[in-house]
């Protein structure tokens, strides 16, 4: 009789101890997520964060004089977001205009400007690229990185100008050349993507 009145104890003792109630660290965990759904922190950066301006005065030897500017576009900017524990990280990276004036005998041959709709058109970033292909996106979220008179003395009757092209916070880069010609002719070309 003792051994089924024990029996008996330890199995209310154990029925009522497991009544379905969350353990502390289920209450935490549980509260943890509820504290990051109702939390919204947001931190707004901007790249560049103030107005940028670069310009190149450059007298080649084969009498070509090129002139680039290139300037934040302070109006167009590309939105990526990225969520890490109840922060909002929204980064903006802005877009540049450039131009771009060439001179043969003290005479302008070319003279160009470049928004994003510009360079789109000229480089052949098409909103109509399968996903996956290797420009895809760039005519949205592409932006300038980095422009650059080509000095290579082999160009003797023209002028080349290197331009990279990234998509923010990835690896996808798209090199291109413009040609100038002593006419004032360009010609875009594509010279590497990855």
């Amino acid at each position: 009789m003792r051994n089924l009145l024990g029996v008996l104890l330890i199995l209310i003792v154990g029925f009522t101890s497991c009544e379905g109630r969350v353990t502390k660290n289920q209450a935490l965990a549980e509260d943890i997520e509820e504290f990051k759904k109702t939390v919204n922190v947001q931190v707004e950066v901007y790249m560049p964060k103030n107005y940028v301006e670069r310009k190149v005065d450059t007298t080649l030897s084969n009498g070509f004089r090129i002139k680039i500017k290139a300037y934040t576009d302070m109006d167009n900017s590309v939105l990526f977001t990225k969520i890490k524990d109840t922060i909002n990280y929204q980064t903006y990276y802005r877009n540049f205009k450039f131009d771009i004036l060439v001179e043969k005998d003290n005479k302008v041959i070319y003279n160009k400007s470049f928004d994003k709709q510009k360079a789109n058109k000229a480089f052949k970033f098409n909103s109509n690229l399968v996903k996956g292909s290797e420009l895809y996106n760039f005519d949205k979220i592409a932006i300038l990185n980095a422009i650059q008179v080509d000095n290579d003395p082999s160009y003797t009757n023209m002028v080349a100008i290197d331009v990279m092209y990234v998509i923010p916070e990835t690896d996808k880069v798209s090199h291109h050349k413009i040609l100038i010609n002593d006419r004032g002719k360009a010609n875009f070309i594509q010279t590497e993507k990855h």
